[in-house]
């Protein structure tokens, strides 16, 4: 018999359990910050990330986070 590791993966995505359990209460954080009756209307997060177009692909996610950080701030992006 063998036991998990800690450094298990999560499943189906390679994603260690203990990055997936902190990026998933990360998300939640965020969700739980929005007025509770605006939250219906948005989609989930799963759901926007994959309208990205697959360009995105080629770049790590600091990448396009400092990409749309910089579109906000010159009016490339609005909100």
């Amino acid at each position: 018999m063998s036991t998990k590791s800690a450094k298990s993966k999560s499943k189906g995505n390679g994603i260690d359990e203990k990055d997936a359990t902190e990026i998933i209460a990360g998300v939640q954080s965020m969700y739980e910050k929005i007025p509770a009756f605006i939250r219906p209307m948005l989609p989930a997060l799963p759901d926007i990330l994959r309208r990205i177009p697959s360009s995105a692909g080629k770049y790590t996610l600091n990448e396009i986070i400092q990409l749309l950080d910089e579109a906000y701030a010159t009016g490339r992006l609005k909100r």
